[in-house]
């Protein structure tokens, strides 16, 4: 009965551990080089813009217009784990023209909560 209990228990946390890791576009994207290939393979030149954003929505980014001609969308994500009181930032910005995204940027960086 104890080792029905003390395995219940480990496959308890084994799911919330599992839960609690990053599958999103940024986990392992801990430079610029990662993030920008990240990105770009998330968000094609060509893609309609309203997918775009749900895309990044998805993976935990807040997105925003921030210019209208041309037309902008910026989205940014600080990651949830601090490491020595210190937190990554992801920012990408798209060119929107028709409706389709027609350029990506990309950037990441360390920030002081």
């Amino acid at each position: 009965m104890r080792t029905l209990w003390i395995g219940s228990l480990l496959a308890a946390v084994l799911a919330i551990v599992g839960c609690a890791r990053d599958s999103t576009i940024t986990h392992g994207a801990d430079g610029q080089k990662d993030w920008n290939r990240r990105l770009t393979a998330a968000v094609p030149i060509g893609m309609p813009s309203v997918a775009a954003r749900a895309l990044m929505e998805r993976n935990g980014f807040q997105c925003r217009w921030i210019a209208e001609l041309p037309r902008e969308l910026e989205c940014d994500k600080r990651s949830d784990r601090r490491l020595a009181g210190v937190r990554r930032k992801w920012q990408a910005t798209f060119e929107i023209h028709e409706g389709q995204v027609i350029a990506v940027q990309s950037s990441t960086e360390i920030v002081r909560p």
